[in-house]
């Protein structure tokens, strides 16, 4: 059960940080006048984080399925959203760093498909395309009313596999309907973003008169789904000591 609980943790935390990287397309999209392409990018790049679903779901199935404690699941809970707290600071921090690349790949894609654009961005050659920066991060560019929200919504976007799976571990004889819970999690926190946030974020985006705020609505968004990793492993940890 050690090998299915480490693939949980490290799928989990590699689908989420490659999600919230994706953001870094959106900037580099404003950046150099590309917001279609980086808007593009984006969806691109998060339908692929997908596929670590493949490794994630079944292997939480497996671990819930083998008749894991309610203690060592939420313990497993715990040390994955600490992690992708850790990754996503990282994310946030670096964030001038990584729209850089994905300047790079818009380049590359002018001669290439978006998935060879990418590999080749890894390495790129000396040549005189010039990259642009965005302002890095500070806690001046946080709008704390557009970071609740975030958080609001990324605490169901998050945490839908994990709440839908341990209602399954503490009531096994109804696990397969519990399952289907994730759901309704991941559907409400979709609603936020898709009518509010997303909109939200497009709009100053597209909006050139304004070169501050699209900034801002990015840091506050991601600070937001920082912050649900850190409230949901407090949450955990009450739990467990419960």
């Amino acid at each position: 059960m050690l090998l299915f609980i480490i693939i949980v943790i490290i799928s989990y935390v590699l689908f989420q940080a490659i999600e919230i990287a994706s953001f870094g397309t959106r900037v580099a999209g404003r950046i150099t006048n590309r917001t279609a392409l980086g808007t593009t990018l984006a969806q691109t790049i998060y339908t692929a984080s997908r596929f670590l679903l493949i490794l994630f779901l079944p292997s939480l199935g497996y671990i819930v399925e083998s008749g894991i404690t309610i203690e060592d699941y939420i313990i497993l809970v715990i040390v994955a959203f600490i992690l992708t707290f850790i990754v996503s600071i990282i994310v946030i921090i670096k964030i001038n760093r990584i729209q850089k690349f994905y300047q790079v790949v818009f380049h590359k894609y002018s001669k290439n498909t978006i998935p060879i654009a990418l590999l080749k961005s890894f390495k790129p050659k000396k040549t005189d395309f010039v990259t642009h920066d965005c302002d890095e991060f500070t806690f001046e560019k946080i709008i704390i009313k557009k970071t609740l929200v975030s958080l609001l919504a990324y605490i169901f976007l998050t945490t839908g596999f994990f709440i839908a799976f341990m209602l399954s571990v503490l009531f096994p004889e109804n696990r397969l309907t519990l399952s289907q819970f994730t759901a309704f999690f991941n559907g409400f926190g979709a609603v936020i973003f898709a009518f509010y946030l997303d909109p939200m974020l497009s709009r100053s985006i597209d909006s050139y008169s304004d070169d501050v705020t699209w900034l801002k609505n990015v840091y506050s968004i991601l600070v937001g789904r920082a912050l649900s990793y850190l409230v949901m492993s407090f949450l955990f940890l009450f739990i467990f000591l419960l």
